[in-house]
């Protein structure tokens, strides 16, 4: 269950990060002190459902810390259709729609978030007791689809590289600059199976990324988290495509390339992983980083793509969990 943050400082913490949100940030004061007093503060573990399919929308969120993936049902199996970042609003599409949430949501990460209205308060008593504020948030809220839609129209009708850079949006992460988990479900195994050539998948989780959460907070863990990413992008060289599965775990595609090369590869992004310099961000020589790296090839050892992915994170936690810094 979520937990509720308490504590005079979070008012300054609120404001602040409203002010972020172009939504809030052109109200007065005083209104930003009723959002302010209205919204609240939610902490969420990694994977922790946010809000499910089919519940009302009755609040808007903006994401303070961590990152939330918006989850969609399609042919019995659950997808990541979106995601959002810290500063980033969500959710207030349904706030208008009298009809139960198409999605769901789930935190990736350990996550805050900040709820306008805060759980146990309705949006539509509060536009009864503050007219005037809520009828300007819901004013600016429209505006702000209306400009989103009409300027859709305008791109698509001029056909410019907007479907590209959507198509952009929608398959890389935001954090490292690889592909996302979507790339990983949808693009790679379609073209995998209608190309039909040799193609290996290399899964790799850092065996003590915790140790850089935990101990120096997030702002260092999604530091080193780039980190992890370049070197990634380096050891594969430019045939690799990187990918961000999902949390701290990344993904590395190896087209035309046979298990025994995957491997040779996998050795290799070890000794770059555990060369990666934490001290710039940690300010500490404490902590060096390790990995498990799971392999697996198409098609000598697998029979389908959606296999591959099955059994290179399989192998990745059969590294992981014969001691980790090795490959399996």
């Amino acid at each position: 269950m979520p937990k509720e943050r308490n504590g005079v400082a979070e008012r300054k913490q609120k404001k602040d990060l409203l002010k972020r949100v172009a939504l809030f940030r052109r109200l007065k004061e005083d209104e930003l002190d009723l959002v302010v007093q209205y919204s609240g503060f939610s902490a969420y573990r990694d994977g922790e459902e946010i809000f499910a399919a089919g519940t009302n929308g009755e609040s808007l969120f903006v994401v303070q810390r961590g990152s939330v993936r918006i989850l969609a049902a399609k042919d019995g199996e659950t997808r990541d259709i979106a995601q959002f970042i810290e500063g980033e609003l969500f959710g207030e599409l349904d706030l208008f729609e009298d009809a139960p949430r198409a999605n769901g949501a789930a935190a990736e990460g350990e996550t805050v978030l900040l709820a306008f209205p805060r759980p146990g308060l309705e949006f539509t008593s509060l536009l009864k007791k503050h007219p005037s504020l809520f009828a300007r948030i819901l004013t600016k809220l429209i505006q702000q689809i209306s400009q989103r839609l009409r300027e859709t129209n305008k791109l698509v009708s001029e056909k410019t590289p907007w479907i590209d850079d959507l198509r952009r949006q929608l398959l890389y992460d935001k954090l490292t600059g690889l592909y996302n988990k979507s790339y990983l479900e949808d693009d790679f195994q379609a073209e995998l199976a209608r190309s039909g050539e040799t193609t290996s998948l290399l899964a790799i989780k850092p065996d003590n990324f915790k140790l850089v959460n935990d101990g120096y907070g997030h702002e260092a863990g999604d530091k080193a988290l780039r980190r992890l990413a370049d070197a990634v992008k380096d050891g594969i060289g430019p045939d690799g495509i990187g990918v961000r599965y999902r949390g701290d775990e990344l993904m590395a595609v190896l087209p035309r390339t046979g298990e025994a090369t995957a491997r040779e590869t996998a050795e290799r992004l070890l000794t770059e992983i555990k060369a990666i310099d934490l001290e710039p961000i940690i300010n500490s020589k404490d902590i060096q980083l390790t990995a498990s790296i799971g392999v697996a090839s198409y098609p000598s050892r697998v029979a389908g793509p959606a296999e591959l992915v099955e059994k290179a994170v399989a192998a990745m936690f059969e590294a992981r969990n014969s001691g980790g810094d090795r490959v399996c």
